[in-house]
């Protein structure tokens, strides 16, 4: 059977490892790129993190590095969450230097080379700041055609990032400019804060993955980053137990697990802006605006835990 191809670009990230590991555990799924830009934490981390992923997950594809900072830097200090996910970015994980070598090429171009290759069968993921998929248009601008589907997790009516208020989502708000770019030219499945909150999984949810990774060797790394997500949970008061990346991906590859409902989103871009980052979601769209986002309003939180549950037995069992 042919595999439906994936691209992850991501910035690894707690939550970004799930989601690779849920889309590489997927039956009639095959991720073709993983692609790195800087958000959880800085690029250096984001790119030795994916390539130490690929060879964690046994994952065959291209590794390729993207942007380093956001299009448009307007701030001194970088906008990075290790508060949330770790110094390294995996929780309190630290992995030798990866033994796999990059692609050649960059993000943007390995993830249109990869789309043409696809032949419009390619779903594309981005799970943290969106500069790379900007760049992507930059460069390619008719890489919308070629795809099967676009998700993202980011956005949401709500925000849980920013030095305003708390009005941005994260990933939106590192890099507003990127988002309202990608948002004007492409087709999105926005999984945002609405619909990653309302899946949280329960501390006796967390538990179960824990024990659901098992105790052999083989899989400390999956068992660890839960044992840190339970941590920083209970102790920490950080929202770990919120697998923002993972339903983003799950609800591609899972149909029926998120209820979209199509919108028009724009992006507060103006820097410095008090709202910066925030995104604004019409579901009325008064004004005639097209539609340019399927906006995640409602997840099967139950549906969603089984799934990592499942992820997790998997890995005790295949690595």
């Amino acid at each position: 059977m042919n595999k439906i191809p994936i691209i992850i670009d991501c910035d690894p990230g707690v939550d970004d490892s799930y989601a690779i590991a849920l889309a590489n555990a997927a039956p009639g799924y095959e991720i073709r790129a993983i692609t790195a830009v800087e958000g959880n934490v800085p690029a250096s981390l984001t790119r030795k993190n994916v390539l130490c992923l690929a060879e964690i997950f046994g994952i065959d594809c291209r590794v390729a590095f993207g942007a380093d900072r956001p299009l448009v830097r307007n701030y001194e200090i970088d906008r990075t969450a290790e508060h949330v996910h770790g110094q390294t970015g995996l929780g309190d994980i630290v992995l030798p230097p990866p033994s796999r070598k990059p692609d050649d090429k960059p993000a943007w171009d390995v993830i249109y080379e990869e789309a043409v290759k696809a032949q419009g069968n390619l779903i594309l993921f981005a799970t943290g700041p969106l500069t790379n998929i900007a760049l992507a248009l930059r460069a390619h601008p008719d890489l919308p055609s070629l795809l099967s589907r676009f998700c993202i997790m980011g956005g949401g009516t709500f925000g849980n990032s920013g030095a305003y208020g708390k009005k941005a989502e994260f990933n939106i708000w590192v890099d507003p400019a990127a988002a309202g770019e990608v948002l004007e030219k492409m087709d999105v499945y926005m999984v945002g804060l609405d619909a990653t909150h309302a899946c949280a999984l329960t501390p006796a949810d967390m538990n179960r993955m824990r024990e659901l990774c098992g105790t052999s060797p083989k899989n400390w790394f999956l068992r660890s980053l839960t044992e840190f997500a339970i941590r920083n949970s209970e102790e920490l008061g950080m929202d770990n137990n919120i697998i923002h990346d993972a339903l983003a991906v799950a609800s591609m590859l899972y149909p029926g697990m998120v209820t979209f409902e199509d919108c028009h989103v724009t992006v507060e871009e103006r820097p410095g802006a008090e709202n910066e980052g925030q995104t604004y979601v019409d579901f009325e769209r008064k004004n005639g605006e097209k539609v340019n986002c399927h906006f995640a309003v409602k997840a099967d939180q139950a549906a969603f835990a089984k799934r990592m549950g499942e992820v997790c037995r998997y890995y005790a069992e295949k690595i």
